[in-house]
Parts: structure tokens; sequence; C-alpha cells
């Protein structure tokens, strides 16, 4: 049950429609559960196949690498850190991902809630009591 909520701490909240899979993007992300928090920096660059991204924590450490379709519908985990790597840790990880990469701005269902405030992304998962919150980092080339 720790790793579970560490976990999802480390998972910060990926936002869809607020999540521009266009060019090369980077947020800053914040997974929180009831007895603990993660934060740090989603990278995803997105090509014709579809999107790669990764989830690094603020120590520079590596706790996931996941690819989406090209369709949205899909999202694959590829190299999850070792305290993380558990079949029903990344199977709550992948369906999280995948809701918050589908193109919808706001949406909700009975254990998933999805709002988009400005360059906020936030998802909670109302099952397992996790937040995930992306914030979009301003690239200084595009102001």
């Amino acid at each position: 049950m720790r790793r579970l909520l560490l976990f999802v701490s480390l998972m910060t909240v990926v936002q869809l429609h607020a999540i521009n899979l266009e060019g090369k993007r980077q947020y800053n992300v914040i997974i929180e559960t009831g007895k603990a928090s993660l934060s740090g920096i989603c990278i995803i660059k997105t090509d014709e196949t579809g999107s790669k991204g990764a989830i690094v924590n603020e120590f520079g450490i590596q706790a996931l690498d996941f690819t989406v379709s090209a369709g949205r519908r899909k999202v694959r985990l590829h190299h999850v850190v070792d305290f993380l790597n558990r079949w029903y840790i990344k199977r709550v990880l992948r369906k999280d991902l995948q809701y918050i990469f589908r193109n919808i701005e706001s949406t909700s269902d009975r254990n998933r809630e999805l709002r988009v405030e400005g360059d906020t992304t936030i998802m909670q998962n109302r099952k397992h009591h996790i937040t995930y919150t992306f914030t979009e980092i301003q690239d200084e080339t595009d102001q």
C-alpha cells in the first residue's frame, strides 16, 4: 500500500487537452496521495508516429518512460523505476495517463475527474485517491 501511495505521488498530474501533444513540451508535475507527494518534470515529444514522454523527479531520477499512440487512445509504459515496477501500480498509472491524454478538456466518470484551469491540468483518481497536476512550463522563445 505504501508503494502504491508513493507511486501515485510520483505520477504527478498529466492533463489532456491542456497537455498539448504537439512538438516538444515540458510540464511541472505533482503527484499527490493521502500520505505522500512527488514533484518533477514531464517532457513530451511528438512526431507522426505518436508521443514519447518521460517523468523525472527534481533530483534527476527517471520515474518512468511512456509512449502515447497517434490517436491518443493507448499509453504504454516502458521504463518504470524499481519501487513502482509492480503490475498493479503500472496498471493504475497506465489507465490514469490514458485518461489524461485523451483529447478532452474537462470530463469525469465514476472513478476519475479531469479539469483544465488555464495552463494547469488536474486529474483526480477518486478510487485510489491520487491527484495528478500538470502545469506547462512556458519556453521563453514562445512568448
